[in-house]
């Protein structure tokens, strides 16, 4: 008797965590919606975000797009403990199970390496949806605030046949980091599947749509549909690539060219799906395009008759560069007769001819949008256009925009390097840069800044001795890349066309650093060798 009152005795009371909260992230969703449907920006900081300035934060939606299912003897162990939660919590529904089903699911890894064998095993056990699994399954969904118990909830929920939870997966589908399973949910629920998904398709632009997009090509489109694929739906965030092909081939894009005319807007966003088509590196492009060639023919022949903006002659540019090199790489233009390609050669050198671009690239310059100001610089190197005076006026404007500081320092010559060092040494903050090294890199709020200040490091290179207050401040810079900067800079300098502060600071700077590898190449540095 007191061998077993000892057992019960020396048993810990296991405590029972609480999951429902009254700033769920459904709710969080539900008060950032914007008048259009679409969520705005401050909804994608979730209310479990928990990193830091320095961490890699990922787009929402990447970990779960890009790993698999886990079938490692952990994650094994893993799913068999939580379906063994699920059946007690489907079958007697008590607190304890529900509290470590939960703590299971938020102290471990990603859900996305098994949560598909978890469900799967979850349908073999024909387990009794009421009166327990679906409301729980439904308040992990809705009524907490950790990611990973939302997306089991979202995903149990599209086992459970209960269409109520509806609405509620569609709001949630409108963050990236939920659609994935809210469609998927959908899949078992909507009654309206076609709509639903092109609905949410239409209010995301990350990885959220590219699965999406991916998936409603795989139902029966209506012509709507199709036209939204080739004029909106291959656009995100992350990069057109993923979706061209897809849309190009599902919203029949080579039927849509071969009218005698079309619009100004399919005339656009047929360049942009050509164009990301011919970069076969993240997605198939061209290469899986079997109507390619008739394609770029028929986009060549409206050209002649569009009003072109900057953007299409790039677009134009780009394709003439790609023809001359990719015939005899890419299957499906591999059959081009060369007289065939020879005249289309000429078409489009006919059309990028057939005006004076000049002015179009200095309004380009000028354009507060950055994806066309990207297209007139990239015109300008192509016509010849010196742009100097024009993004040097532009940083006088917007002294802490980084990407004109990358611009100034890349186009800067002669005398301009000496007005490029002042500026910098009297607009940017160097007091806030050069704080200290720390294992750091750079993302966050000061990102911009950091950027711009390895730009004018960068710059330095070629000019032994000058911006030395400015190499200083990158040796004590908290980014580990401005660092490294900076030694390569000294490197290249020579030892020789060092002050004695920089000597002091470098051998300073040998003792505290916090990177091994930068560690190591101020040892090179110092002792001659070659860096690594």
């Amino acid at each position: 008797m007191n061998w077993i009152k000892s057992l019960f005795k020396n048993r810990e009371q296991k405590a029972i965590m609480v999951w429902e909260t009254e700033d769920s992230i459904l709710d969080f969703l539900k008060n950032n919606i914007q008048v259009d449907g679409s969520l705005s920006d401050a909804a994608y900081t979730l209310p479990d975000e928990d990193k830091t300035d320095d961490e890699i934060k990922f787009a929402p939606g990447l970990l779960d797009a890009l790993v698999g299912a886990d079938s490692s003897e952990k994650s094994k162990s893993r799913i068999k403990v939580l379906v063994k939660l699920i059946t007690r919590i489907a079958q007697k529904g008590d607190a304890q199970s529900k509290s470590d089903f939960y703590k299971e699911v938020t102290e471990n890894e990603s859900v996305i390496g098994v949560i598909d064998e978890f469900l799967e095993q979850l349908v073999e056990r024909s387990l009794p949806i009421e009166p327990h699994l679906y409301h729980y399954a439904n308040s992990l969904a809705t009524k907490t605030k950790n990611r990973d118990a939302v997306k089991f909830g979202i995903a149990m929920l599209g086992l459970c046949q209960n269409k109520e939870p509806v609405e509620d997966l569609r709001v949630l589908g409108l963050h990236d980091e939920f659609t994935l399973f809210s469609s998927v949910a959908l899949l078992n629920l909507s009654d309206d599947l076609v709509n639903d998904l092109w609905h949410l398709a239409k209010q995301v632009d990350g990885w959220g749509r590219i699965q999406l997009v991916e998936r409603l090509v795989k139902l029966e489109l209506t012509d709507e549909i199709r036209d939204w694929l080739v004029l909106e739906g291959y656009r995100n965030e992350i990069l057109y690539e993923y979706l061209a092909l897809t849309c190009a081939q599902n919203g029949l894009l080579n039927e849509k060219l071969k009218r005698d005319t079309i619009s100004n807007d399919l005339f656009v966003s047929a360049g942009e799906i050509i164009v990301a088509l011919m970069d076969e590196g993240p997605a198939r492009g061209m290469s899986g395009y079997l109507e390619a060639p008739e394609t770029l023919e028929n986009y060549v022949q409206h050209a002649k008759v569009q009003d072109l903006s900057i953007v299409d002659f790039m677009n134009l540019h780009r394709i003439k560069d790609y023809l001359e090199d990719a015939p005899g790489k890419v299957e499906t233009l591999k059959h081009w007769k060369q007289d065939e390609l020879s005249d289309l050669l000429i078409d489009i050198s006919t059309v990028l001819h057939s005006q004076d671009w000049t002015a179009e690239v200095y309004r380009g310059l000028q354009s507060a949008d950055s994806f066309e100001y990207w297209n007139a610089k990239q015109a300008a190197n192509k016509l010849g256009i010196e742009i100097w005076e024009t993004v040097w006026s532009k940083l006088k404007q917007n002294p802490l925009d980084f990407s004109l500081w990358y611009d100034v320092t890349t186009n800067a010559q002669g005398g301009a390097v000496e007005e490029v060092i002042d500026f910098a040494l009297n607009h940017l903050p160097l007091d806030e840069l050069g704080t200290g090294p720390k294992d750091s890199l750079g993302f966050g709020d000061d990102f911009q800044k950091h950027s711009a200040l390895e730009s004018v490091i960068t710059l330095l290179a070629d000019y032994p001795g000058k911006g030395e207050a400015l190499i200083l401040v990158g040796l004590d810079s908290p980014t580990t890349r401005n660092r490294n900067i900076a030694i390569r800079v000294l490197d290249k300098w020579k030892a020789g066309n060092w002050s004695v502060e920089i000597t002091e600071k470098i051998n300073r700077l040998r003792e505290i650093e916090p990177n091994e590898n930068t560690k190591e190449n101020i040892e090179r540095l110092l002792t001659g060798q070659k860096l690594a």
